[in-house]
């Protein structure tokens, strides 16, 4: 992780007073001040020396603040973006939080650009601030998935939502209890990163006002789930499918089967896939088969043609698009091609 600088930059001037601005062009007289400005300003406009423009949208500084569990693909966006536009003196620098507290830099003014795993409510939307001559713009850009992880030892290989919510509650709490344990025994070690996109996802999509249990073993970062999860045979974990590649610790993502009858519409399963099992592949989660599906939204604050939009054009555009695919991640602006898994 990036240590970030303040990327709003304020610029305070001083103001001389009139009897200073004399003294300096050592003027006494306020009509000769006058009138040796008017020509000054005339020549500065006959000679072409206008001031330069100190942003573009490939020149500028910018701190792109990063929901945490997709991490992967964003920073590698940032890093190639700088590749090709630091010779025009593009300057972007990166922080990684959770959706929630990357809305809220927005609102209060101190970020240009966040990338979220949920949209803005309008309510969020209402409260960003007016400034002269800057916009907010959002966009879907992608689709991920979240992937129910456990040891790569473990014989389990498939669980359904309804499991994973008795798992999260404490309804079961041995992998004999599964009803597909391939075997599996012992007590069943939940992982669970706290007031996190994952925390937000599962009390939205598997909880339904229920609580987690209160024995579960807290991480601090998709990272942390990851690392763990590999010293602790028993355990199981959730974390966005992009980490698992990038995390580089060997654990296996269970496919995953809708068996509930739910309401939630956010990204309702294809009725074709209902009580069958998929695992986290792109082209399932781009047809709706594997249930635990979510999307991926940037945000730009800022005037037109600056690096916060640029940026966004490069993200949103073939470029950009073509990297997400790239890590397995599914496009949400470009057509697409995908192969099924063999």
């Amino acid at each position: 992780m990036r240590t970030i600088m303040t990327n709003r930059q304020k610029i305070a001037t001083k103001t001389q007073s009139h009897k200073e601005q004399q003294q300096f062009f050592g003027i006494t007289c306020p009509l000769c001040l006058g009138a040796f400005v008017a020509i000054l300003f005339v020549g500065f406009t006959l000679s072409g020396c206008t001031p330069e423009k100190s942003e573009t949208t490939t020149r500028g500084h910018l701190q792109v603040l990063i929901a945490e569990s997709i991490a992967p693909p964003m920073i590698e966006q940032v890093e190639q973006f700088v590749n090709i536009y630091s010779k025009n003196g593009a300057q972007l620098s990166y922080t990684l939080m959770s959706t929630d507290e990357a809305i809220k830099r927005l609102i209060s003014d101190t970020a240009r650009f966040i990338v979220t795993t949920r949209p803005l409510t309008q309510a969020e939307r209402e409260r960003v601030p007016a400034v002269a001559e800057y916009n907010l713009n959002g966009i879907l850009v992608a689709y991920d998935a979240i992937a129910v992880i456990v040891h790569h030892k473990n014989p389990v290989e498939e669980i359904s939502t309804a499991e994973i919510t008795k798992v999260l509650t404490g309804e079961i709490t041995r992998w004999e209890q599964l009803s597909r344990s391939q075997g599996m025994k012992g007590a069943i070690e939940l992982l669970y990163q706290d007031s996190s996109d994952i925390s937000s996802f599962v009390a939205e999509r598997l909880l339904y006002g229920k609580t987690v249990r209160k024995d579960v073993r807290r991480t601090n970062s998709s990272l942390g789930t990851l690392r763990q999860l590999a010293d602790r045979p028993l355990s199981i974990g959730l974390v966005g499918t992009s980490w698992i590649d990038s995390a580089r610790v060997p654990a296996k993502s269970l496919e995953v089967a809708e068996t509930r009858q739910t309401t939630d519409t956010t990204f309702r399963v294809a009725p074709e896939a209902f009580g069958k099992y998929y695992s986290t592949h792109p082209a399932h989660i781009y047809r709706s088969y594997y249930p635990l599906k979510r999307a991926i939204y940037i945000y730009t604050f800022g005037p037109v043609g600056s690096i916060a939009s640029g940026f966004g054009t490069f993200v949103s555009n073939k470029d950009g698009q073509r990297l997400l695919l790239n890590r397995n991640i599914v496009p949400g602006t470009q057509p697409i091609r995908l192969k099924a898994p063999q």
